[in-house]
């Protein structure tokens, strides 16, 4: 599965704050898994349910222009979701097609687990992680899902986390495919593939249960999750 993705551009004197309220991540104190990679990062829009619509990774070029790299089959979705909340913010929406330059300035590889059309609004940001992968801060404020966003921070342990996976059967990682246990319990879905690799959310609960599978075994890589999770 080969992402193409679009560049929204959000500018104006409102840019800022305009993103603020939508957005998952601090637009001012932007972190990354990547150091290097300054005044950029991971983040996410959610429904007013706290469910995942999109990520997407923003870049901030100064004070009033913001580009957001995200998956073209939802860009003019979430184009139309933010025109929504502009009101009279000094705001202007850009949707175009990125430079190869531009995308190189992306994390490279099985850096991000896309959301597509296919599972827009099936998660709420912890299954995905992005509570440690930069992507969230819960000290901003206010934004569309934040509520129910910070809830579920705050209610306990996590059951299911992303993690990746290697799978025997390329052919078997499909957007959505079900994971399952030795006994055919359900054990979590994959998210976004690339070869053989894919990023799941996975059921904490399952994962001793090994070896997990698709129709063929697959293997867990790494998972992000806290301590207190397990």
């Amino acid at each position: 599965m080969s992402i193409q993705l679009s560049r929204l551009t959000v500018t104006g004197k409102d840019a800022a704050t305009f993103l603020q309220g939508q957005i998952t991540a601090d637009v001012n104190h932007l972190t990354s898994l990547y150091p290097e990679k300054e005044n950029q990062g991971l983040a996410a829009i959610c429904n007013r349910q706290g469910r995942v619509m999109t990520l997407f990774w923003m870049i901030k070029i100064d004070d009033e222009t913001f580009h957001l790299f995200l998956p073209n089959d939802l860009a003019e979705t979430i184009e139309k979701h933010l025109k929504i909340f502009i009101f009279r913010s000094k705001v202007t929406l850009q949707l175009e097609s990125p430079t190869a330059e531009e995308l190189a300035q992306l994390p490279e590889g099985l850096a991000i687990p896309w959301i597509t059309t296919e599972n827009s609004e099936a998660y709420v940001p912890q299954m995905l992680s992005l509570d440690l992968l930069g992507a969230i801060s819960f000290k901003k404020g206010c934004y569309t899902g934040q509520e129910i966003v910070a809830r579920m921070q705050y209610l306990g342990k996590h059951k299911r986390r992303l993690a990746l996976i290697t799978a025997e059967e390329m052919k078997d990682l499909t957007c959505n495919a079900l994971i399952t246990n030795q006994s055919g319990k359900e054990a979590g879905t994959v998210v976004y593939h690339q070869g053989h690799q894919a990023f799941a959310v996975v059921r904490l609960e399952e994962i001793e249960d090994t070896p997990l599978k698709i129709n063929a075994t697959i293997t867990i890589d790494k998972i992000w999750h806290d301590e207190e999770d397990l």
